[in-house]
């Protein structure tokens, strides 16, 4: 019986295929093996750090090899890939804006004693938490110790989720939360506010006094961390965040690059050196810069940024000392911006 199909180029390339098939099986054993030897290695250091057997079962029962899609989504986060206009577009819907209203209403005896006691504006909290978690309400489903390994062992940022997945063994292993709590985004941050684990450790706060820093299910506690975490990192109550402003005549390129004399950002403001020069806010209104609706900005004395939007939009936005508070929840403008945005929009 003839096989028309089956010519001399069909056997030829059907050898090859055959001869490299092999090789790709071990290849792929090969990264498996490599990542289950570097999985031991990590277990073994926490082991030394003193935790528990019972917790290390757990925590590494659903490991995987590294998860192709959470590493794609750590290389293409919307903070870089998308323009402001998309990106603030998106996250400051209608309906973001009118639940978060009705949130603060409803919540307005509890967040008032949680900007008492850690003086932070209730209107940042809840932009916050809105922007996080939808309020509460998006439902995170990765599993934390498996993204924490991922990531860990992705070269990118290798260091820094190692720390973290340890500082989530030490979250478990003191006993809350619980490993079925252990649930996070693609990033490895939990609970309504999104905490990292160091966040959390260092961050996260018990305040209803029942024992536990709830940040899944306990709003007084998701409130108050959020609070702690700001006030910790310097934040004013004094101040609001920035405001969207028009540009002089000339646009960005009219204004002087050189900075005031004297005039320096504190130390949480000055590691983020991408917000360029610092000035008076009063000197940007020498500069020509006016609020969005062309008004004259505050007459205050107090060190201001510009942050510019899009290239050729003309579209800034004079920031203040708090911006860089929430630059260190997450470091990109877009991001700080759309939280002082949603801020404005739920405020009473």
């Amino acid at each position: 019986m003839k096989y028309p199909f089956f010519s001399p180029l069909y056997a030829i390339l059907l050898c090859m295929f055959l001869a490299v098939a092999p090789v790709w099986a071990e290849e792929g054993d090969s990264d498996d093996a490599e990542f289950y030897q570097w999985l031991d290695e990590l277990r073994a250091e926490a082991q030394d750090q003193g935790i528990s057997d019972a917790t290390l079962d757990q925590a590494f029962s659903e490991i995987t090899p590294p998860v192709k899609r959470v590493i794609k989504q750590d290389r293409s986060q919307a903070e870089v890939v998308e323009t402001y206009d998309m990106y603030l577009g998106r996250r400051l819907s209608d309906w973001k804006l009118e639940t978060g209203r009705k949130l603060m209403v409803e919540h307005e005896d509890l967040l008032a004693q949680v900007a008492e006691r850690y003086g932070v504006q209730p209107r940042f909290i809840v932009a916050i938490w809105g922007m996080e978690t939808n309020y509460g309400t998006f439902k995170l489903k990765e599993s934390l110790f498996n993204v924490l390994a991922t990531l860990a062992y992705d070269k990118r940022r290798g260091a820094y989720f190692r720390s973290q997945f340890l500082s989530a063994l030490e979250m478990m292993d003191s006993g809350f939360p619980t490993y079925d709590l252990m649930k996070s985004s693609w990033a490895g941050a939990m609970g309504q506010p999104q905490f990292m684990p160091d966040s959390y450790l260092r961050y996260a706060q018990d305040f209803d006094g029942d024992g536990k820093k709830d940040i899944w299910t306990n709003e007084g506690d998701v409130f108050a961390s959020i609070a702690h975490y700001f006030s910790v990192r310097g934040w004013r109550n004094d101040q609001t965040w920035g405001r969207a402003v028009q540009l002089p005549d000339g646009g960005e390129q009219s204004l002087p690059a050189e900075q005031s004399a004297g005039l320096t950002p504190d130390a949480d403001c000055k590691r983020f050196k991408s917000l360029g020069v610092w000035r008076d806010l009063r000197e940007w209104q020498k500069l020509g810069v006016r609020r969005a609706d062309g008004s004259d900005l505050p007459d205050v004395s107090i060190p201001a940024a510009l942050v510019l939007a899009d290239k050729g939009d003309n579209q800034g936005y004079i920031v203040y000392r708090n911006f860089c508070t929430l630059m260190s929840y997450n470091p990109a403008f877009k991001y700080a911006l759309s939280i002082g945005l949603l801020s404005d929009q739920v405020k009473p």
